[in-house]
């Protein structure tokens, strides 16, 4: 058979051999059944997929040349991970223990871009308030340790409506964040919102 029959047999929704319609002799309810062989294209495809699958079962399970579900599991997280930290994102748990307040000009201006970016929408200018508390007064309503500021940024407060940033910003930038958040206290910006949670002095 020449490569031009080939190509047409393939390409056909007839069977090249296929004479005349055969009649299985079956009738249901007036209606005749055929018995005609199928159409070259789709017995192609039909073989090419069972010696994939042929292929496929052999290369991934009966050897150990193919990686398994769970090892492409573990390289897809790997892959994930990697990408994250070359954005600065967070791959890491949060020791939040190990917060400690920084007054270095770079990292209090890196993080007051952050929070001019992401937290003036509820928070306000300066954080005065507006959807989200007051940040510059005496008042917390889940604690105003370094601790429990970090706490609130990376986990959120879903029930509030404070996102999580865990996946957004890194761990770094959550801490300089919190040293901003400090430097906020007793600014008095203008129209600040009146305090919520406990007071809590400071040391």
């Amino acid at each position: 058979m020449s490569e031009n029959n080939i190509i047409e047999e393939f390409k056909s929704t007839e069977p090249q051999k296929k004479q005349k319609d055969v009649l299985t002799g079956h009738t249901y309810d007036g209606i005749k059944e055929y018995d005609n062989p199928l159409p070259g294209w789709w017995l192609y495809l039909f073989y090419i997929t069972i010696a994939w699958s042929v292929v496929y079962m052999f290369y991934y399970h009966f050897t150990n040349l193919g990686p398994s579900s769970a090892d492409e599991y573990v390289m897809e997280i790997q892959k994930a991970n990697e990408s994250k930290a070359g954005m600065g994102i967070a791959t890491t748990a949060f020791n939040f223990d190990d917060v400690k307040i920084t007054n270095d000009p770079a990292a209090l201006n890196e993080a007051k871009d952050i929070f001019v970016k992401n937290c003036v929408s509820c928070h306000a200018q300066g954080g005065a308030g507006a959807i989200g508390p007051n940040l510059t007064d005496d008042y917390w309503i889940h604690g105003g340790s370094p601790a429990n500021i970090a706490k609130v940024i990376y986990q959120g407060v879903p029930e509030k409506g404070m996102i999580s940033w865990k996946n957004i910003i890194s761990n770094e930038q959550i801490v300089k964040l919190v040293s901003y958040i400090k430097s906020l206290r007793g600014t008095n910006p203008p129209n600040a919102k009146a305090p919520q949670g406990n007071l809590e002095a400071e040391n």
